[in-house]
């Protein structure tokens, strides 16, 4: 989940039946993570010693006061020069823009149910502008030393750009040269008109210069037809550049992730792993507001953050772990906690230092005797990779290899693979580190072995996902079969951190 704009596996969402399996293995856990496992038969037998749990009280718990997150549904490359919203109530909207503090104010009203809004946008230049969550400030000057610097105020805050750039591939082609953490930026200005989609009228234009307007649909806990999909709250239209123009759907916490979990895990499954997944799922919208400031909102509704499709797939179950963990986050010491999630581990979870270059304490890796007793997708999988074709992957992900003869895994206490050094045919060697070492290579999970079959690899592994934070598997295991409710499956995935 919070990432540096790196592919990311999508999540196993299916429903499929859970078959249990008799083991015999002695499990320990690693010391330093405050949990004692043990057990012959993880189906009766693995017990987590509740005495060490954190007592959550004894902390100052920060109270954040979100109440509206803001939802990227369109945004960059991938948005429209229109969009069009419908108001399901017939009711109209009203026209107007949101202010700082995410509240509507009202400007005109309008009868059409159906609106139209697209951009009038003057030819401007491309910028480089840093992601400032990950890129030092010196560091960005350093890296761009070359290019002419400009300032300009976006979002209410002077910043700085570098470089002008006829379009946006010429800018992000150099942000990708200089591996550099940003983002391509238009100067370009203008304004947004918004038209009834039946009759083609104009129905208002923003002032020039305004690069933002917004609606409200009118009428009792209405709701918005947009791209196939039903939404509740309130829609920003911004200009990203003369070509895309975003859009943003400002949403209550609690009805946001009602709009995530139908898409990260199945209804169908455990009452309490819904319930864990509910918390994981709003911790993370708390811990990441305001991550993509720069695009004008908090989170996206694609797997760049957590999947959000508004109303369209809810349903009485999956609200109902919303409603009954309300306002719960998962805190490390009184603050909201990193959260992070994915299918399964394959046996033992990962440090966050390896995988997301965190060094928070409660993202430490440990085995995971819970996902054993089910089956589900890819927990065994092998895939083979000839050399040309590791090296054709490699380069594909920027890379500067020709050739590669050989593969020396690097593996963390738990087992998982956490590095790999490439040779080529020359004797050079190149390492590939993190998250990058499986996904350039097209796997399924960090958890893996290697073996040599003349000119090809063969990879054999378990698990689908990053092995950071929880496992979803491990999470339905943990209630379906030992009977332990939410609050442990966070308690266990997250060492140290407890639910307020």
């Amino acid at each position: 989940m919070t990432e540096k704009y790196l592919k990311k596996i999508t999540l196993s969402f299916i429903t499929v039946s859970c078959l249990m399996a008799s083991l015999s293995v002695c499990y320990a856990d690693r010391a330093d993570q405050g949990f004692c496992i043990t057990g012959e038969t993880p189906s009766s037998s693995v017990v987590i010693d509740k005495s060490l749990y954190v007592d959550g009280s004894q902390f100052d718990n920060k109270d954040y006061g979100v109440e509206t997150m803001r939802i990227g549904l369109n945004y960059g490359d991938s948005a429209p020069e229109k969009a069009e919203l419908e108001n399901l109530s017939g009711q109209g909207f009203l026209i107007g823009f949101y202010d700082d503090s995410r509240v509507f104010n009202e400007l005109e009203v309008t009868g059409a149910n159906k609106i139209l809004a697209q951009i009038i946008c003057d030819e401007g230049k491309w910028h480089i502008l840093p992601d400032k969550d990950f890129v030092p400030e010196d560091e960005f000057k350093t890296a761009f030393s070359e290019l002419s610097s400009s300032e300009f105020e976006i979002d209410g805050e002077s910043r700085e750009v570098r470089g002008e750039f006829s379009t946006r591939a010429e800018a992000r082609k150099l942000i990708k040269e200089m591996k550099i953490s940003g983002y391509a930026w238009f100067d370009g200005k203008g304004y947004i008109s918004l038209t009834n989609s039946e009759s083609g009228k104009l129905i208002y234009k923003s002032e020039y210069g305004t690069n933002r307007l917004a609606v409200m649909p009118i009428g009792d806990n209405t709701q918005c037809l947009f791209d196939k999909n039903h939404y509740k709250g309130g829609f920003e239209f911004r200009i990203h550049d003369a070509e895309h123009l975003n859009l943003i759907n400002y949403i209550g916490l609690e009805d946001y992730i009602k709009g995530v979990i139908p898409y990260e895990m199945s209804y169908s499954w455990p009452f309490e792993a819904l319930k864990a997944q509910a918390v994981c799922a709003r911790t993370y919208a708390i811990y990441n507001q305001n991550r993509f400031r720069e695009f004008g909102f908090d989170l996206t509704a694609d797997t760049y953050s957590q999947v959000y499709r508004g109303t369209l797939e809810t349903n009485e179950v999956s609200d109902a772990a919303v409603d009954e963990t309300e306002g719960e986050l998962l805190r490390y010491e009184g603050e909201a906690c990193e959260t992070y999630y994915y299918s399964s581990n394959g046996g033992a979870t990962e440090d966050g230092v390896n995988v997301f270059d965190t060094t928070a304490p409660y993202l430490s890796g440990k085995t995971d005797p819970f996902e054993a007793v089910l089956d589900f997708p890819l927990k065994e999988w092998e895939l083979k990779r000839s050399k040309d074709k590791i090296a054709e992957m490699l380069r594909d992900w920027g890379y500067d290899i020709k050739s590669v003869s050989e593969l020396f895994p690097e593996y963390s206490d738990t087992g998982n693979v956490i590095a790999i050094n490439f040779v080529d045919d020359e004797g050079n060697y190149l390492e590939v580190t993190g998250r990058n070492c499986y996904n350039a290579l097209g796997l399924y999970s960090c958890r893996f072995k290697i073996q040599r079959d003349e000119d090809d690899f063969i990879f054999t592994g378990t698990g689908w996902g990053h092995n950071c934070g929880m496992s979803q598997w491990g999470a339905n295991a943990m209630a379906s079969v030992y009977g332990y409710d939410y609050q442990d499956i966070l308690r266990f995935y997250f060492s140290g951190a407890y639910v307020e």
